[in-house]
């Protein structure tokens, strides 16, 4: 699949921008972005809903607009509304199959097969608008794949859902899509769904695409502060590099290296990759609250006129408000990305 100088507009504004890009065949691709990113108008296109403005989409080589009904119909694109009808959840998921025209023993074997897959064959018989949200969605991604895709679009059919349901309803999708040898393209705001089984994430801001590699790549190497920030990275700090590659954080030296070019930079870091600690910090920080979470004591600091958040471990005592502590970075933990800190997208 190829995207080739792709750009489209709606009501005079660009909302997608992409010169290039090409996504293997068979491959799982989270593409993640805030609301109003480009990510559904991207699935649109890919489907064949929406023609890009400018430029073309190949899929298996041919451009979308000539796509046959054949290769239409083995594109699925699944929404975040299930859409079922109101009828019993096999004949939601053999009606699409009855369209396309395959004969009954077969579209009896497809929807047999989908419903073990997935854990359903138990409510086969029952009414879909009678089910739960999960497992209506459920329902809405076995009547997708018993159509065989060869590309498969989710656009946040999880969003609604609970976390612990909407874990198991991706990694089902994924198991699946694994077993056909469809490619895969889901598009999510939250990075730990993005990040989870994908085997490449597309970061799309503002309609551009910012980044593409393997969750771990862009991880440990955010293309720049806003990407850093859309992954999750608690602490965007000020910083600068000198000519052997040193990274100084607010003025202050500490034990961060990269190759980047010297001059001004922004070290994104975790906040477990700071800790408290009185002997040689790296920068000093005023305390300004403590909540506690799950095994941890979340803090919040000021240092320089910059927020800075910690995680300290739950067996240790934490400070109060008002103290004045020093503070240590761990580099195994912290990214250098560009200077710039402006137009950053909220997670």
């Amino acid at each position: 699949m190829t995207l080739q100088d792709v750009h489209h507009r709606r009501g005079g504004q660009d909302i997608l921008r992409l010169d290039h890009l090409e996504i293997p065949a068979a491959v799982r691709v989270a593409v993640l972005g805030p609301n109003g990113a480009g990510k559904t108008t991207l699935l649109r296109l890919l489907a064949g809903i929406d023609h890009p403005t400018t430029g073309v989409i190949h899929i298996d080589g041919t451009p979308t607009t000539r796509l046959s009904m054949t290769q239409r119909r083995r594109i699925t694109f699944v929404t975040q509304q299930p859409g079922l009808l109101t009828t019993t959840v096999r004949r939601n998921i053999d009606l699409p199959l009855a369209w396309r025209g395959i004969r009954r023993p077969e579209r009896r074997h497809r929807v047999d097969a989908v419903l073990d897959q997935l854990g359903l064959t138990h409510l086969a018989d029952r009414s879909a608008p009678t089910l739960s949200g999960g497992e209506q969605q459920r329902v809405n991604l076995a009547r997708a794949l018993a159509t065989d895709p060869t590309l498969l679009l989710l656009d946040e059919p999880a969003a609604a859902l609970d976390l612990d349901a909407r874990h198991r309803f991706l990694a089902d999708a994924a198991r699946a899509v694994t077993d056909l040898g469809c490619t895969l393209i889901h598009v999510s705001h939250r990075p730990e769904e993005a990040l989870h089984g994908a085997d490449l994430v597309a970061i799309l801001l503002h309609g551009s695409l910012r980044q593409l590699d393997t969750p771990a790549a862009i991880l440990r190497a955010p293309a720049d502060a806003a990407v850093a920030r859309l992954l999750g990275y608690h602490n965007l700090l000020p910083a600068t590099i000198d000519a052997q590659g040193h990274v100084c954080v607010l003025g202050m030296p500490t034990a961060i290296t990269t190759q980047r070019a010297p001059g001004p930079a922004t070290v994104a870091i975790w906040a477990n990759g700071i800790t408290i600690s009185p002997d040689q910090p790296d920068i000093s920080a005023t305390v300004t609250a403590i909540t506690s979470a799950a095994g941890e004591w979340r803090i919040t600091l000021t240092a320089a006129d910059h927020t800075v958040t910690v995680h300290h471990g739950w067996d240790q005592t934490p400070p109060s408000p008002g103290d004045q502590v020093g503070l240590r970075f761990d580099p195994r933990l912290a990214a250098v990305t560009s200077a710039a800190l402006s137009g950053q997208a909220g997670p």
